[in-house]
Order: C-alpha cells, then structure tokens, then sequence
C-alpha cells in the first residue's frame, strides 16, 4: 500500500503522537499538570468552571495552529519535492 493510500484508509495518524516519557515535552507536561493541580487547589468551583472554559479554548486555538501549520509543512514539501524533480536551471560548480 502507497503512503496516499495509508493517508486516505486513515492507516497515518499524523496529529497523534506520543510523548517521550524521558523528553522535553514529558518534562514539560508534568510541570503543567503540577501547576494546574496547585491552582485548582485554591479555585472556587466558578472559578475551575472559568479556568476549564479557558483551557477549552486554548486547546481548540491549538489544534487550529497545528493545523495550519501542517497545511503549510505540507505544501513547503510539495514545492520542495516539485522544485527538484522539475528544475531546469543548472546549478554553478565553480
């Protein structure tokens, strides 16, 4: 099976990755997850409802972002591969 069709049988998952439990990302989320844990210690239920509405946010702002961004990753290698497939000129070896 061609890498297309992977991509259109939904056999590529692109936007799922995994974190590496010993790399930056990792170390990272655990520093978020200890935050977040200490100020939802002191927050009213309003106030977690509040916060919750924001995280919400902020993730669906996230996705659109790395949407965008694959979107332009993407074409950036369509280009790339077109580009030196179909370049005519000829580079100088001087």
């Amino acid at each position: 099976m061609t890498t297309l069709e992977d991509l259109y049988y939904g056999n590529i998952h692109p936007y799922e990755q995994d974190i590496k439990k010993t790399g930056r990302e990792s170390a990272l989320l655990r520093l978020v997850v200890k935050n977040e844990n200490v100020l939802l210690a002191t927050l009213t239920e309003q106030q977690k409802e509040i916060f919750q509405k924001c995280k919400d946010a902020e993730s669906e702002m996230h996705c659109a972002f790395e949407l965008r961004s694959f979107i332009e990753g993407f074409r950036l290698g369509m280009k790339l591969t077109a580009e030196g497939m179909y370049c005519t000129e000829e580079t100088d070896e001087d």
